[in-house]
Formats: structure tokens, sequence, C-alpha cells
């Protein structure tokens, strides 16, 4: 059985069935914790614990323990979840979504990235911007 979700405020509802015929669940999972961003994403996109721990080479009790705030996450974690759940890791730290004046930042960034032509510059400018991250 696959979920779907409804998203409303800080909470989403699930639906089951077939994608043509769906059924409400009593079922509403809060997004008012990291932990509980990371399970209502996972659930968004129809993956299970097991299937989010094989991508991220993390083991399914730790994706257990992260969903249900037992244990702390570290920053680099974060980001490579938010990646396996095709998120961004504001959304999943702080229950924001990306705005558009993000979205015009990294248009900017990337045109002007793409303007440097010099391999040995685009290399030094990654390493950079690496270390910042």
């Amino acid at each position: 059985m696959r979920f779907v979700y409804c998203n409303g405020h800080n909470s989403t509802s699930l639906f089951s069935g077939s994608p043509g015929k769906k059924e409400k669940m009593n079922i509403s999972i809060k997004e008012e914790t990291l932990g509980q961003r990371i399970r209502a994403q996972r659930i968004r996109l129809g993956m299970t614990q097991e299937e989010l721990a094989e991508v991220t080479y993390i083991p399914k009790p730790t994706i257990s323990n992260y969903e249900n705030d037992r244990i702390d996450i570290k920053s680099s974690v974060i980001a490579e979840l938010a990646n396996a759940l095709q998120t961004d890791p504001n959304y999943l730290i702080l229950g924001e979504k990306a705005t558009k004046a993000d979205d015009g930042f990294m248009n900017e960034a990337a045109e002007l990235f793409s303007k440097i032509t010099d391999p040995k510059m685009q290399e030094m400018l990654l390493k950079q911007i690496r270390a910042l991250v």
C-alpha cells in the first residue's frame, strides 16, 4: 500500500488505496520537529524507512531514531537526508520551504559561475564554496 499526502498547515493527512481511488485515513503527522518533517517528507515520497536507509547508507534503526527525535543529527547528514528526500535542508531544519528569493539567488549564482571559463578557477571556486558549507 502506498501513501499519498494532502499537505495542511504543519501536518500531513494520509490517503491510502490505488491512485484512482483514495480513502482518507485518520492519520495525521505533525511537522513541528526535525524528525516529524523527515517522516512526513519520506511518506510523501512513498518511501519506507528501509528505502531511505538504502539510499543514504544510514542504518534503518538510526533513521527511526531521527524520525522520533531520539538523537541529534549532524548538519552533513541533514543535507544528505534533504537530498534523498528531494527537499531543502531549510525545510527539514526550520520547516520553511525555499522562497522565490532563494531561487533568484541560485539562478544568479549559476549564471555567474557559467561565465567563468577557466577550469582551474572553477575548481578553486567550488573548493571555496564547499569549505563555506
